[in-house]
């Protein structure tokens, strides 16, 4: 036998052996492969993007009507997903233990047949009065007369203010167990799952709830005895409050005794609310941000949502270019990796900025944008499948935006036949897309079992994020939405199983 024959014996040889059929083992199935065609249109998906504001009150202290926070806006406001309501305490519960829920109400009444999620911020604590303006009395009257002790303090507008005074004795003896127990009665109307508010604001300390004294200056003993004090709120809403919670991360006035990130987080116990799964709310863009403030930031975003206040209305960073522009001010919440963005956009600001500023707006819900922004790459799987086995889709996915979904949305896949009909679906418990960040990619198994009863055919292929009822919620960035938030990535076809009955 010549070289060239041997050669040739040989490599026969070997693919001979290397032949799976010829060992008796099944062929491996084709595998078809696609990559969805990604799209650049802005996208607006819960917990995420901006937000509206309503309040019974503007800045002035002048009270607004139900029309000022609702219909005023004039149209459903498309591109916001949320709305921020801001309320006081004295409002709500005028007499001690007699609420007065029906003004609330009727807004988030409003907003949530609008499809909007509800973040809720009752003020419990002051109000210093907002661009020198006087203030609103945050607590109510008969909290002072019941023996809790104030701080008095000149606010903004040079108006006289009361705070409760922290750190004297009828703060826990008196203060808090009726805050407490407003909080209560207040969860019990709105914490519920049938509920617009998905949100709360930690409003159980500071100047306009903000977890900060920057205007009153409170006169702490101690870090000590501040750092147990706000250890105590934040307890209180943690016991009281089951959906998302978000506490203002701003610098106090104690500052200048702050050297580093640790005093920063002790003294704020904001470790402590972290540790708890608050989210964190940044007040005071673009002109406010601070050192620590950045390095908590820094520290936490991957492992909670960051919420980014404008300390200016929108139509006030119009009439005053000192606080930089709106784009500025755009891409600086995105560096941030802030969730959400807000300027205190009430009906004349909404109104101006879909007018004068609509291309920022999109800005902020396109890729690099606010929050999360989620699609595969490449999707794969085999061509024909006999029913009864395992259906393997192999994905990859990225997060295109600088936040993150923190909110867990789980994979749902759809066969569906020529009529249109959903003939079979099922969820990936093992999807998770809550640690996604810009910048990496996650490759996810399916593994799905078909039903060996599923009539053979071709069958397209839809995916879906979908929330706790299995309904799809979230839009992805590739093409081929069906218009029930199911984007088709390509078929397969089932054939006759060949998986033997059990007997």
């Amino acid at each position: 036998m010549d070289s060239k024959s041997l050669w040739t014996f040989l490599l026969f040889g070997v693919l001979f052996l290397g032949s799976p059929s010829v060992w008796g083992q099944p062929s491996s199935r084709p595998i078809k492969i696609v990559t969805p065609i990604e799209i650049d249109a802005p996208l607006v998906n819960p917990d995420q993007g901006w937000g509206l504001w309503a309040g019974p009150r503007y800045f002035t202290g002048k009270r607004m009507s139900f029309e000022d926070n609702t219909s005023a806006f004039g149209d459903d406001a498309p591109l916001f997903n949320w709305i921020l309501v801001d309320w006081m305490w004295s409002d709500l519960e005028p007499e001690e233990g007699k609420y007065d829920w029906r003004e609330l109400d009727r807004i988030l009444s409003y907003w949530s047949a609008r499809g909007k999620q509800v973040y809720l911020r009752v003020w419990i604590t002051d109000d210093s009065g907002w661009d020198g303006s006087p203030g609103n009395e945050v607590c109510p009257e008969w909290l002072w007369k019941d023996g809790a002790k104030f701080h008095e303090y000149k606010g903004e507008g040079n108006s006289r203010k009361l705070e409760p005074d922290y750190a004297d004795p009828t703060y826990g003896q008196i203060y808090l167990p009726k805050a407490k127990r407003f909080l209560q009665a207040l969860a019990a109307k709105y914490d519920g799952p049938e509920s617009a508010v998905n949100t709360w604001g930690v409003m159980g300390f500071g100047n306009w709830g903000e977890w900060h004294t920057l205007w009153s200056h409170y006169p702490w003993p101690s870090r000590e005895v501040k750092r147990a004090t706000l250890t105590k709120i934040i307890d209180m809403y943690a016991e009281t409050f089951q959906k998302e919670k978000i506490i203002a991360f701003v610098y106090d006035s104690d500052r200048t005794e702050v050297r580093t990130l640790d005093e920063f987080l002790y003294r704020q116990a904001l470790d402590v609310a972290v540790a708890k799964g608050f989210g964190m709310a940044r007040h005071g863009f673009i002109d406010g941000l601070g050192l620590v403030d950045r390095l908590a930031m820094e520290k936490y975003w991957r492992q909670t949502p960051i919420f980014a206040e404008g300390n200016w209305s929108y139509h006030s960073i119009r009439e005053d270019r000192s606080h930089g522009t709106f784009a500025e001010n755009e891409q600086v919440f995105t560096e941030w990796h802030a969730n959400w963005g807000h300027f205190y956009t009430d009906a004349e600001s909404y109104k101006q900025q879909m007018r004068d500023d609509r291309a920022t707006l999109d800005a902020g819900l396109s890729a690099n944008g606010l929050g999360y922004r989620l699609l595969p790459t490449k999707a794969e799987w085999p061509a024909q499948l006999p029913a009864g086995n395992l259906l393997l889709l192999r994905s990859t996915w990225v997060n295109r935006n600088n936040g993150r979904c923190y909110v867990r949305y789980p994979l749902r896949v759809y066969l569906v036949d020529a009529t249109g009909k959903v003939a079979y679906s099922a969820e990936d418990p093992s999807f998770d897309e809550n640690s996604w960040v810009k910048g990496e990619s996650y490759p996810v198994t399916s593994i799905l079992p078909i039903p060996r009863d599923l009539p053979p055919a071709e069958y397209e292929i839809r995916i879906a994020l979908t929330d706790q009822n299995q309904l799809p919620r979230i839009r992805l960035a590739i093409e081929g939405e069906d218009g029930k938030l199911r984007y088709r990535i390509g078929s397969i076809r089932i054939v006759p199983t060949d998986v033997p009955a059990r007997k």
